[in-house]
């Protein structure tokens, strides 16, 4: 029994010999999100996945942690201090408040930081340049194509002359949005009237006082997309289109349609990111991903279009996307 034991003992002896390092290979990616919603885990899984298919297998050459703040602003300094000290290889960072914390909270400069669903890190300040991370992050977007969203809207309602786009005067991403949206409309022919919403309490009458527009667009806002029910209601309640940057409010029928950025492309997108930067390269040498018109996908509410008597367009005749 006891000749077993040692030659057991020798065997694993001998195995940890032969793959010197073993244990210290695997790298642990610490990962800190906003909360926990279906968009921004499928950027997070998104993330995992590309990984994985790149040839970092989950428990052998790598462990993920992982904390959210439950869209309290509040709780994301605590939140990035619990990933720091997980001592990572690498911090994924999800959303533009997490990340823009992450710039000051995260004391340890040596350690990349990649993040995830930044709609414009340049104008957070977070990078110099679209072309360029900084110095420690770099990272991918989910900044959609407006022009694309617009051209989709104008599809499904093709007489409309003016859009509605209530915003979170306190969130960069959302005035972002609605600075670029500006250029984007006119050139379409469309009177854009944006609404500013500072609390979840505001957006009923806010969005109400959009009366008069032809379709209301729901940014991609950290504040109004977690609320969109109430965005929808309201909208509802004066009897306007709803176009949504996030699919959810069209799966379940209170928009009538989205074209929306692909989540799981935009965490592939950042773990290539990764990737590099695990392999030896500096976020400084990287560019920042920005996604293209074939990065998003279209979804249409039968529902909404039955209620709003609108016809199916001939250019989307094709698109498999109608939900009934």
């Amino acid at each position: 029994m006891l000749v077993r034991t040692s030659s057991i003992a020798g065997a694993i002896l001998a195995v940890a010999l032969a793959v010197p390092g073993a244990a210290s290979a695997q790298k642990t990616i610490a990962i800190a999100s906003f909360g926990e919603h279906p968009t921004l885990d499928q950027a997070r899984d998104g993330f995992k996945a590309e990984l994985s298919r790149l040839g970092y297998q989950e428990g052998r050459d790598v462990v993920y942690t992982f904390g959210h703040g439950n869209f309290n602003p509040a709780l994301i300094p605590q939140i990035l201090a619990q990933q720091e000290a997980r001592n990572p290889a690498l911090m994924l960072t999800i959303t533009t408040p997490v990340t823009q914390a992450a710039r000051t909270v995260v004391k340890n400069t040596q350690m990349p930081i990649v993040f995830a669903a930044v709609v414009d890190p340049v104008r957070a300040q977070l990078v110099p340049a679209w072309e360029k991370g900084s110095d420690r992050m770099v990272g991918a977007s989910n900044f959609q194509d407006l022009g694309g969203v617009m051209r989709f809207a104008k599809m499904l309602l093709p007489n409309a002359k003016s859009v509605g786009v209530p915003f979170n005067p306190g969130e960069a991403n959302d005035v972002a949005q609605v600075e670029h949206m500006k250029g984007v409309a006119a050139g379409l022919g469309l009177t854009l009237r944006s609404v500013p919403v500072d609390s979840l309490g505001d957006i009923g009458p806010r969005v109400q006082s959009l009366r008069g527009v032809d379709f209301i667009y729901l940014l991609n806002s950290n504040l109004l997309m977690p609320a969109h029910p109430a965005v929808a209601s309201a909208a509802a309640q004066i009897n306007t289109p709803l176009i949504s940057a996030n699919p959810d409010p069209v799966l379940n029928h209170s928009a009538l349609g989205s074209f929306t950025v692909s989540y799981p492309r935009i965490g592939a997108a950042a773990a290539r990111l990764a990737d590099q930067i695990l392999k030896g390269k500096k976020p400084s040498e990287l560019a920042n991903y920005r996604p293209a018109f074939e990065d998003h996908e279209p979804k249409i509410s039968a529902k909404q279009m039955s209620r709003y008597k609108i016809q199916l367009p001939a250019e989307l005749a094709n698109c498999n996307c109608v939900l009934n």
